[in-house]
């Protein structure tokens, strides 16, 4: 696989709705080029793995583990995580927080060489993973780090 230099980026999904309900569509591949509702995104491998997570406590902080070579897709179907991505080990100028929900669903990018780490935002949140490695080849490409590298940034602070 080429190396990439895209930036995690969010994309708003395509939506249908009619009178018998509603569809979500997460991607389209053409050639090995993905697009999100109609903006192509770039290259990117195959998908290999599609998995769901979900948290049994809204303050449990998922990940925080990098990838050198692992594509990653996030999509909420239930409720709203905090994702926070980084360049670095620690909170630094390179890291980037998003939020995603159910109310709006767009799907998260996360490229390889950056650290990921996630916190629901409601009880009973339900987040989609989507990979282009199998469960083996990401067991060999996973680098952790401590999530309290980041605890600072996972907070919600009243505004």
């Amino acid at each position: 696989m080429q190396k990439s230099n895209l930036e995690p980026t969010k994309f708003l999904l395509k939506i249908s709705i009619d009178d018998r309900g509603f569809l979500w569509q997460f991607f389209d591949t053409k050639e090995k080029q993905i697009s999100f509702n109609g903006k192509d995104y770039g290259k990117v491998p195959p998908i290999k793995r599609v998995y769901m997570v979900g948290n049994f406590s809204k303050d449990t902080v998922r990940g925080m583990h990098y990838h050198s070579e692992e594509w990653k897709y996030f999509i909420v179907v239930k409720g709203s995580v905090k994702f926070v991505i980084s360049q670095t080990e620690v909170i630094s100028d390179k890291t980037k927080t998003f939020i995603l929900s159910d109310k709006i669903p767009e799907v998260l990018v996360v490229p390889p060489k950056n650290y990921n780490g996630w916190k629901a935002l409601e009880d009973n949140t339900l987040l989609l993973g989507i990979s282009n490695f199998s469960l083996e080849e990401t067991s060999k490409d996973d680098y952790r780090i401590p999530p309290d590298n980041f605890m600072e940034i996972f907070k919600v602070k009243s505004r």
